[in-house]
């Protein structure tokens, strides 16, 4: 692949993970990841980062939610 596609890919996977791109460009990209070992390789790095980071968000938000009810159901 070219040193440049795999630029344009990187820069871009972040926007893909979230489904933040138009249609041709989320093909774009599937297409190179489909070709490019190195691509591939950080793509799965960036999407394991991207999970852990969307489990320890929900994590946080149900823990500060039930504080917070706790909090309430103190004070009644």
């Amino acid at each position: 692949m070219s040193e440049n596609n795999c630029k344009d890919t990187l820069d871009k996977v972040f926007e893909f993970l979230a489904n933040d791109l138009e249609e041709s460009e989320m093909t774009k990209i599937r297409e190179h990841l489909d070709g490019c070992q190195s691509c591939k390789k950080e793509y799965a790095i960036e999407s394991k980062i991207s999970n852990l980071i969307s489990s320890s968000s929900m994590d946080a938000q149900a823990s500060f939610a039930s504080k917070m009810q706790s909090r309430l159901q103190s004070e009644i």
